[in-house]
């Protein structure tokens, strides 16, 4: 058993989706972690809010087990307060596989694959610096306040229910996000819009998934 003591614990990160992945699931992560000193990092403000699940960088995700009648041991990880309240611990076990919904990655052969959204990032073109403004895509979830941006062709298959995608589980969303005007009325037109998005689609802490980075692109006139 390892100790970490607080120092050696970065708490209350927050990550927007487009870094992460949680290691079990392969799902994308958007919210609250915190890291240890071994460089390793965990779902939750602090160790004394779980479920603490450990994240990996989403370009490096492993890849999903594959169904069998056992599973490696110590893949899942577990934090929990030491019992002088000062220091956290880590604790492996041995898998169960009661513990793991393995129909996660189970995949009939008459059922068609289907594919979670991705974070891209839309560029502007020299057409849109031209013009001033551009659109940019986004989904939430919808059980959940949880977004990612996404390109047009996601976007669009979203909008559209293609079969590939999995459309019932995100709302899609298009935006148009001003790069030009002056700094404070740039600023203030992305940041209102984005507000008023918040307020009337219920999409709370999308005005934060932002980082008060309206002015994002922003082009000098």
């Amino acid at each position: 058993m390892s100790y970490f003591p607080k120092s050696q614990i970065k708490l209350n990160q927050y990550t927007n989706g487009d870094e992460y992945a949680i290691s079990s699931t392969k799902e994308i992560y958007q919210g609250y972690y915190y890291e240890v000193s071994n460089g390793k990092k965990y779902t939750g403000k602090n160790p004394n809010s779980p479920p603490n699940l450990l994240l990996v960088s989403i370009n490096t995700s492993p890849t999903p087990p594959q169904l069998s009648n056992s599973f490696p041991p110590n893949m899942i990880e577990s934090y929990a307060n030491s019992q002088s309240g000062n220091d956290f611990s880590i604790t492996d076990f041995s898998t169960n596989s009661s513990l793991l919904d393995i129909t996660r990655y189970s995949n009939p052969t008459n059922s068609p694959s289907r594919s979670l959204p991705t974070p891209i990032q839309t560029l502007p073109t020299q057409k849109d610096k031209d013009l001033g403004s551009f659109p940019r895509y986004f989904c939430k979830k919808t059980n959940e306040n949880y977004y990612i941006e996404i390109n047009k062709e996601q976007f669009t298959n979203l909008q559209n229910r293609d079969k590939t995608i999995a459309w019932d589980l995100y709302i899609p969303l298009q935006i148009i996000w001003q790069i030009k005007g002056g700094k404070t009325k740039t600023y203030n037109a992305n940041k209102n819009n984005i507000t008023l998005i918040e307020q009337r689609n219920k999409w709370y802490g999308f005005t934060k998934y932002f980082k008060d980075r309206f002015l994002k692109y922003y082009l000098e006139s």
